[in-house]
């Protein structure tokens, strides 16, 4: 039975889960800065460590309502490799809370029900149970498409360091 460890996390009640493979650190939000004419999920950028790293809204990006930010808000750092390149690209995931790392059975995952609601399944590669809980996988390399891929984009063009 194959095994992955993956951090837990809550949006609006909901479980997600993302491989801890794509974590670089967890931190409480810090100060934002605004990236002008930027979609309403990318909250602004940060500066962690010489690094400026775009953080979103993940609830925004699921097409819920926006998380009320406090300053006990968390911010998951994710880091995704550069094809050919032995640096990562960061983008920061603003949650409700982090709640556990946990081994997650590859092959017990399912897909998600049809629904008629509004919902980017892109976004969702399916879902397992965790503790008696349903939680939704999260797909980080799906996240990154369009905009966010764009600003990433930008910032490496403006040579602002990216890690």
């Amino acid at each position: 039975m194959e095994t992955n460890k993956h951090l837990v996390f809550k949006i609006k009640e909901q479980l997600f889960t993302l491989p801890v493979i794509y974590v670089n650190t967890i931190i409480q939000l810090p100060r934002l800065f605004k990236v002008p004419q930027a979609p309403g999920y990318i909250l602004g950028v940060i500066n962690l460590e010489g690094n400026v790293i775009p953080v979103i809204d993940t609830s925004v990006k699921l097409g819920m309502s926006p998380l009320n930010l406090h300053d006990q808000s968390q911010v998951i750092v994710m880091q995704r490799k550069i094809e050919g390149q032995e640096s990562f690209h960061l983008l920061g995931f603003v949650t409700e809370e982090v709640c556990d790392v946990a081994n997650v059975e590859v092959t017990k995952m399912q897909a998600l029900p049809n629904t008629r609601f509004e919902f980017d399944q892109r976004l969702v590669d399916g879902m397992h149970k965790i503790n008696g809980e349903f939680c939704m996988q999260v797909n980080v390399s799906n996240f990154y498409k369009g905009e966010i891929d764009e600003l990433i984009q930008s910032i490496a063009d403006n040579n602002l360091p990216t890690q």
